[in-house]
């Protein structure tokens, strides 16, 4: 997996990854007209990223192919998350769809038909509106040189909490309440602490240790919670539930400390001081900081 600094794209892919999640959002989200034709039997997750260098820093994006009405051709789910609100959509989408289609060119296939599926949870309310109003007041001759496609749009700010509590798959309610709530203060997000204890125990009695372990450390990266307050949390879930968070927070722990390491060698290497000099001003072996320097010229070639 590429690696992903936004905390919400990273566990949005991550749990949108599973197969099981996505079944789900599509019987339980869709709206119907699509939900019942889509073959679920044939859905799966494509390997190809279908991003240029230019999207390069989305990486939240996941294609799903599938067929449809029971007919040959394929329908592609371009699934694309968002924390914030976006000022012309059409512009990312028709890129990714654009890329879609080129690579299924090469390969020689039918094109398929693509669905892009933005979920938004951003604090201000997203404002759906047709390509062709981008462009202003423009003489209707014109209208026809445009491009022109929708999307569907689920933003989770406009969901009631009773309604994600009630998804039937645990990993889709788990998900899309914590993007829900991802900017509450914590008064606000500890009001639901009894639906984050019953979520847990049940992805703990179902032995689900690492998705457990990615909601710690999403919690940790993207909600305004301290570390000592999430621990609270997962310690009235199980012993084996506080034993994950405490052994996650210890590694959080170690990564922080050595990311500060890492920043301060960094800054004093490249104000030309030698490599002796930094181990002997911070009292690490000199053989450590060599290697974070040769680290550092790699990454810089």
């Amino acid at each position: 997996m590429t690696n992903i600094n936004n905390p919400h794209d990273k566990f949005f892919k991550e749990s949108f990854s599973r197969l099981e999640v996505v079944k789900s959002f599509i019987e339980e989200v869709f709206p119907k007209e699509f939900s019942e034709k889509i073959n679920l039997e044939t859905l799966q997750l494509t390997n190809a990223s279908f991003i240029d260098a230019d999207l390069s820093e989305h990486l939240a994006d996941l294609v799903y192919q599938t067929q449809f009405a029971s007919q040959e051709v394929l329908v592609t789910l371009l699934f694309e998350h968002k924390s914030y609100t976006e000022s012309f959509p059409h512009w990312q989408l028709l890129r990714y769809m654009t890329n879609i289609w080129v690579e299924e060119q090469k390969q020689e296939k039918q094109p398929s038909v693509v669905i892009p599926i933005i979920i938004h949870h951003g604090k201000i309310n997203w404002k759906k509106k047709p390509m062709k109003s981008y462009f202003g007041n423009i003489h209707s001759s014109l209208v026809s040189f445009l491009p022109e496609f929708d999307y569907l749009l689920f933003s989770l700010n406009t969901w009631e909490d009773y309604q994600i509590a009630n998804f039937k798959n645990i990993f889709l309610s788990t998900t899309a309440m914590l993007l829900k709530h991802s900017r509450d203060e914590k008064e606000a997000f500890l009001k639901l602490e009894s639906f984050w204890v019953e979520k847990l125990k049940a992805l703990d009695e179902a032995h689900e240790v690492g998705f457990i372990s990615s909601i710690f450390k999403y919690i940790d990266n993207g909600i305004n919670l301290t570390r000592s307050d999430l621990i609270i949390i997962f310690t009235k879930v199980s012993t084996t539930v506080n034993n994950i968070a405490m052994t996650i927070a210890e590694e959080i722990k170690i990564e922080e400390r050595e990311n500060l390491t890492l920043n301060y060698v960094k800054g004093l290497f490249e104000k030309g001081l030698q490599a002796e000099f930094i181990a002997d001003a911070f009292k690490l072996p000199l053989q450590k900081v060599e290697e974070i320097i040769q680290r550092i010229k790699s990454s810089a070639n």
